[in-house]
């Protein structure tokens, strides 16, 4: 193929015309959907060659001011419509089809299941009918959909309702957005649905009309997201002082999406996993998750729809702020300090890991060839703490000042990440300037902490280390807060808290006087995104006794990863950590905390900031370190399971979260004794327990400690949900996340199950994508692991390129694995990089992957 076209933020210019208004006119049929739409264009310069974005779909007719023209008069090349000599203002009349059922990129207008749904974010709408599919074109939408009434009882799209009628065996609706949208933000769902409905009054008093549509059968599961909802609009109204604005809010739940859920505009379609649930079929991280991700596409509203991106580029604009706000909500609603050691594990384990990898960019890209590889954690996670920090920097009272001029300068418009600084800085009244960086720099940033203390006195040495950019070039000196604390060795007293702000290579700040050397607490709350060199840090001293929640937990954390590369290098491990844990372990605290403060960072998390990996002698060393705590601690851990085992209870309040949180760690980490009695507590706690999350953890136990022996529980698991696809998601993961060496063939059966269908995203994450993570399957030295995904990655390529793409970036570990699996991977790596057809998606991630050696 050739080499698709690379796209840059430089090259940005407004474009000739804009849209102000579309009447759109949906006709579905039974194997294809006609579409009329009738556009409201105005030239921006003298221009007379309108471009519209197309993209495989069948044109029939153009008019021109109600006359019709014909070739060459406009003509379609390369994924646009060109019409010449047009006027300064017209109205264009396209008549068009469009065949959902074979579109199985899922972008644009397609099937799922029954249903007929879009997804338009980022370039979607162009599959539906010719427009200028880019976020800076606003405009106001009014929609009309057509459909035999039995089998769309259900026709939904943005804004409110505005006529209702039935035409013989046809339903006839009409929608109306009074509000200006780009194209990304369009929705149209058609179905036979069920719903719940519910109402919110917002602070002014108006009531708005809330629904959530479902598969029939599944409504009630629907009850939780629906009060999730409810406080998310009273959290944005009380935090933000942000009121919904139309008279209706819908949200679609559908099986088969490429993301997560989307905000169209008075129209959410969402994922199902983020939808439904309920206290049978859901366990506590899916309920978590469901509450954040309604929140997050709600947020939108406001940060994202009423002001949108200017570009592509600017996706962190929205994203990486609402992100921020998604994550004080969850924190608001439930632990301060669990939320934010959730979202720094996630952020090192993903954003860390893809900071490290040759796919690395600023959260402001430079350029792509396909935008759908750029939803990334970094432009959402690492775009978070970005907004975190100005947050840590201005201060709650100054950073809303800031978004309350950001909302009043901007609403309506389409606009930049340097607008949204330019409020901050309005707001917070400080210069930004340097702080910019952010946006433009890639990598994670290294601050390297040397204490002295001389004559009582206690300084401390900051100095940045920034990595070079993904073309080996020097990068400039960041700006951002770095909390700290100081302790007193003996009386274990908190002596100073303080914000040291950072702007130099390096910097020295003198704290004080003290009697004793002091003990640092640094990064609190982790208030820099940021990789710390410190080899004078008491794990122990701060693991006990630091009054901030998250930096306990940073403490235990780090000198876990500290043990692990210990046992790689001496294979040993420290008794002082042991010594710690058992401290830890001990400790009288909130049950959930308690949960994250003992789990063991994960893998990924460890080796990511380490430039050559050998990866199973760090499994090895893991599974060691398992063994050593889970045969020290046998007892402590059996009576922490015995005592909070509440075989019967499902209930979300924080007690009983915690409670199965704590119990359910206790059993994984017993499961590395591979032992009989832990292998009856399992299955016990399979067969009794009530809850989801339980089932789940003691089937995941039982496969490890004994695949032959679990066989039976997986069977039955399978048998009773197979029905359920969410349900069909977690058994499809936990049978591919399995370490033994017969995982791959077991993979290969998995395929030909009636559950498993590779045109549905969710169930390719929870096969390929487990298996992906699967460290000690997927990196096996005969290479069978890489050569099975590579051949996944270029079937699925062909169905869905955005999936595929999204695999692909499971090979980012290729610049630093050993030269025996590199040659194996490399291998792989060219044969989906010289298939005939390779995807945009697909080629510029296997392109970067392999380009930096």
């Amino acid at each position: 193929m050739s080499q698709p076209k690379e796209k840059f933020l430089k090259d940005y210019k407004p474009n000739d015309f804009i849209i102000e208004d579309v009447e759109l006119d949906f006709i579905i049929k039974d194997e294809y959907v006609d579409v009329l739409s009738i556009l409201h264009v105005k030239a921006q310069n003298d221009t007379t060659i309108l471009k519209l974005d197309t993209l495989d779909l069948e044109l029939l007719e153009i008019y021109l001011n109600d006359l019709r023209i014909e070739e060459p008069r406009y003509k379609i090349e390369e994924e646009a419509l060109y019409i010449y000599n047009v006027p300064q203002e017209f109205h264009l009349t396209i008549k068009n089809r469009i065949y959902p059922a074979k579109n199985t990129e899922l972008e644009g207008l397609y099937v799922s299941g029954d249903i007929l749904c879009t997804q338009c974010e980022p370039e979607g709408f162009r599959r539906i009918t010719p427009f200028i599919d880019r976020p800076d074109n606003m405009s106001k939408f009014t929609t009309t959909i057509t459909a035999d009434k039995e089998k769309f009882p259900i026709l939904l799209s943005n804004g409110n309702l505005i006529s209702k009628e039935e035409i013989g065996n046809k339903l006839c609706v009409t929608w109306e957005d009074p509000f200006a949208k780009p194209s990304y933000l369009f929705a149209l769902v058609a179905g036979d649905l069920g719903f719940i409905s519910d109402s919110f009054q917002t602070r002014s008093k108006k009531e708005v009309e809330l629904n959530i549509y479902t598969d029939k059968g599944n409504e009630k599961r629907a009850l939780y997201a629906m009060d999730s909802l409810k406080r998310a609009m009273k959290w944005d109204e009380d935090v933000y002082d942000r009121e919904y604005d139309l008279d209706i809010y819908n949200i679609v739940a559908v099986d088969s999406f490429n993301m997560g859920a989307m905000e169209n505009k008075g129209l959410n379609i969402f994922n199902s996993a983020y939808v439904l649930a309920d206290k049978e079929v859901a366990t506590d991280k899916d309920f978590m998750g469901i509450e954040s991700v309604i929140a997050h596409e709600y947020f939108h509203n406001w940060t994202g729809n009423r002001i949108t991106c200017r570009d592509w580029f600017q996706l962190t604009l929205k994203e990486g702020l609402t992100v921020f706000r998604d994550q004080c909500f969850s924190a608001d609603m439930n632990s301060p300090t669990v939320q934010r050691i959730e979202d720094v594990k996630a952020l090192r384990e993903r954003q860390f890991s893809e900071d490290a990898s040759p796919m690395r960019h600023p959260i402001q890209p430079k350029s792509y060839i396909s935008m759908n590889n750029f939803y990334t954690s970094t432009v959402y996670e690492k775009g978070a703490e970005v907004i975190r920090m100005i947050h840590t920097l201005l201060g709650k009272k100054k950073f809303k000042k800031g978004m309350d001029i950001y909302f009043e300068t901007f609403d309506g418009k389409a606009v930049t990440t340097d607008d949204f600084i330019w409020a901050m800085e309005q707001g917070g009244e400080v210069d930004l300037t340097q702080f910019k960086r952010w946006y433009d720099q890639s990598g994670t940033p290294v601050v390297e902490i040397k204490e002295n203390f001389e004559n009582n006195q206690y300084s401390l040495t900051i100095t940045q280390h920034i990595p070079k950019d993904i073309d080996g070039n020097e990068q400039k000196e960041l700006y951002f807060p770095f909390d700290i604390a100081l302790f007193e060795p003996d009386t274990k007293q908190e002596l100073l808290t303080k914000q040291l702000i950072i702007k130099e290579k390096e910097e020295k700040f003198i704290l004080g006087n003290f009697e004793q050397k002091p003990i640092l607490s640094p990064n609190r709350d982790f208030s820099a995104p940021v990789i710390i060199e410190y080899k004078e840090q008491n794990y122990p001293f701060l693991a006990k006794y630091d009054t901030n929640g998250f930096n306990q937990y940073e403490a235990l954390s780090k000198y876990a990863i500290e043990t692990i590369h210990n046992i790689v290098q001496k294979g040993e491990v420290d008794p002082g950590f042991i010594a710690t844990y058992d401290t830890a372990l001990k400790s009288e605290t909130e049950l959930l905390f308690k949960s994250l403060l003992l789990e063991l960072p994960s893998i990924m998390e460890i080796i990511s900031n380490l430039d050559e990996i050998a990866i199973q002698e760090y499994i090895d060393a893991m599974n060691k370190l398992k063994k050593t705590l889970s045969q020290e601690f046998k007892n402590e851990l059996l009576e922490l399971y015995h005592s909070h085992h509440q075989p019967n209870n499902s209930e979300l309040d924080p007690l009983s979260k915690g409670k199965r949180a704590i119990k359910n760690y206790a059993l994984r980490l017993l499961g590395a004794l591979q032992d009989q009695e832990i292998f009856l507590l399992a299955q016990e706690q399979f067969q009794t327990s009530r809850n989801m999350g339980d089932k789940l953890t003691a089937l995941s136990v039982l496969n490890d400690i004994d695949h032959a022996k679990a066989k039976p529980y997986l069977q039955a698991f399978y048998d009773r949900y197979s029905d359920n696809p969410l349900l069909m998601v977690k058994y499809f993961a936990i049978e591919a996340s399995l370490a033994d060496d017969f995982v791959l063939s077991r993979i290969i059966e998995l395929e030909k199950d009636k559950a498993f269908d590779q045109k549905v995203p969710n169930l390719v994450r929870a096969l390929y994508g487990a298996f992906s993570r699967n460290l000690q399957q997927f990196h096996k030295e005969d290479g069978s692991g890489y050569a099975f995904l590579a051949q996944k990655i270029i079937e699925i390529d062909k169905i869905n390129p955005q999936m595929a793409a999204s695999l692909a970036n499971s090979f980012k570990l290729y610049q630093k694995i050993t030269q025996k699996n590199k040659e194996l991977m490399k291998k792989e790596l060219e044969k989906i990089l010289t298939c005939k057809d390779i995807s945009a998606n697909c080629y510029e991630i296997v392109s970067k992957t392999l380009a930096k050696e």
